[in-house]
This record gives structure tokens, sequence and C-alpha cells, in this order.
């Protein structure tokens, strides 16, 4: 109880100071009595009205040596409307907790508008771009977050999404030269229901971050998505894509539409070095 309790004011207070429109309008506070008919199976559930600018984030660690290995988002802009439902579940005897975060397909969602400058770095090296997703929604995803036994972040992820337009610009945010443009991006289960494409599954193909050193004692940041249980097919998923066109100095060059119809990851495997 005690533990729900610094949970519901944790993610009360940042929201609070995203907007006044940020919570639904019906949200009340709870004071001790009415908070302890809470149970653990609960969960938490609000709405974000977010209009964000954010500094930076950083998705990486330190090695031993203190090297550092990362994913950098700067300079993130971000908003839109979003319903939220956070429940935490127990893992399979012996391991930690798993914290679940899901997007609910309801009719309060908007659509996102979101743009950030990304950064890969690690031993002293780095390569980025600029991102702008355009009307990008989400809604009927869901990630799961756990740590891992052998260090870093275990995680799962159901991925519904669509997207109007994705450009990347590596000459700056805004700057059209150069970019690339992927326009009506969309992504779902393959057996045409419209659910989630399970990309990573916590327990029987779990997805992970974390850093490793190599045979010279250089850090990498490695990201993977583990092999199937043994008893269990990879899910399949589906994309779809209206165009991808690149600006150039001399017009626009454009490849047309792409379709996948059924995909899956047996096993992935990145290391940024």
């Amino acid at each position: 109880m005690n533990f729900l309790r610094a949970l519901r004011l944790r993610l009360l207070c940042p929201l609070l100071a995203l907007s006044s429109a940020a919570l639904a309008a019906d949200l009340q506070a709870l004071n001790d009595e009415a908070l302890s008919g809470v149970q653990g199976r609960d969960g938490v559930s609000f709405l974000l009205g977010l209009n964000a600018n954010i500094g930076s984030v950083h998705v990486g660690t330190y090695d031993t040596d203190n090297n550092a290995a990362s994913i950098i988002y700067k300079k993130l802009a971000l908003t839109g409307t979003l319903g939220v439902q956070l429940n935490i579940f127990q893992n399979v005897p012996g391991m930690p907790d798993i914290i679940n975060l899901s997007l609910p397909d309801i009719t309060s969602n908007y659509p996102l508008q979101y743009a950030y400058d990304l950064e890969i770095a690690a031993n002293g090296r780095s390569l980025g771009t600029s991102v702008a997703h355009q009307n990008m929604s989400y809604v009927g995803s869901h990630m799961q977050w756990t740590t891992s036994g052998s260090g870093g972040l275990t995680f799962g992820l159901g991925l519904k999404m669509s997207t109007e337009n994705i450009f990347f610009q590596p000459n700056g945010r805004g700057i059209a030269n150069g970019q690339m443009n992927v326009n009506g991006l969309k992504v779902a289960n393959a057996d045409g229901t419209a659910t989630p494409w399970v990309i990573a599954d916590v327990v029987n193909q779990p997805g992970s971050f974390r850093v490793i050193n190599d045979a010279n004692g250089n850090s990498n940041f490695q990201f993977g998505i583990a092999w199937p249980d043994v008893q269990k097919d990879a899910s399949a998923g589906s994309l779809h894509v209206d165009n991808i066109s690149f600006t150039t100095p001399t017009g626009k060059v454009d490849l047309g539409a792409s379709s996948i119809g059924s995909m899956q990851i047996q096993y992935l495997n990145v290391k940024f070095k």
C-alpha cells in the first residue's frame, strides 16, 4: 500500500507541472481513508494532455570503467492526448515484478506531434539525426519493464501504431534538404485483427538494453531481442507504408508504397560501438 501511495504521488506531481489540462477534469486527490480501499491489482489509470518540451533523455548506462554508452534524445517536443494504464504484476517465481504500461484504444486519445534530435553515442563517438513524427498514434500498444539477472533492463513490447509522416533530417530539425520522409506508416498484428504486434514478450521472448565490454575493454551499448521460448513461435506483424521519399538539392525522389504482410523477429542483437 505504501508503494502504491508513493507511486501515485510521483505520477501526479510531474503531470500537474505539465499543464492544468494534463489530467481528466474529474480526477480527485484521495485521502488516506479512500486510499486504504485501493488494492494492488487496481493499478493506476490517468489521462495525459501533453504539451511538453524536454531538454534531453538518456537511455543507457556506464560500465565499470565509467565509459558511457547511450541513446540520447535531445530537445524533445511533444503534444497530444493519451489515456494510460499502469499496473505492476508478479513475474515468474524468483524474478523481479514487472511494470506494465498500456495505451487503451479510447476516443479521448488524440494523435501525437513529436520531434527530437537523436544521438547514439559510445566510446566518444556519436551518430545523429533530427526526427519528427506527425499525427502519430500508439493507442492499443503496451510495454513491460523489469530488471535483468544479467544486468541492464528487460522489456516486452506490443506495438500498434500509425503515423502520417516521419521525417529524418540529418542536416538539422526543419531542414528539408537531405531528408527522408516515410508517409502513411502502419504497424499491427499480421492476423488482420488490428491488435498489437508483440515484438518482444517480457517472459517468453524478452528484449533487453544493457552495456557490455568487448575483448579490449571498450564499452558497447547493446540492444536485442532473445530467441522465443522453445514452446512458442515469435509473434507475426504487418507493416504498410504509403510512400517513401527523399529530398535532394535537385528535387524530390519518390519510391512509392511498400507492404509486408507478415514478419517476425526471431532474434535481434545490435551493438553500438
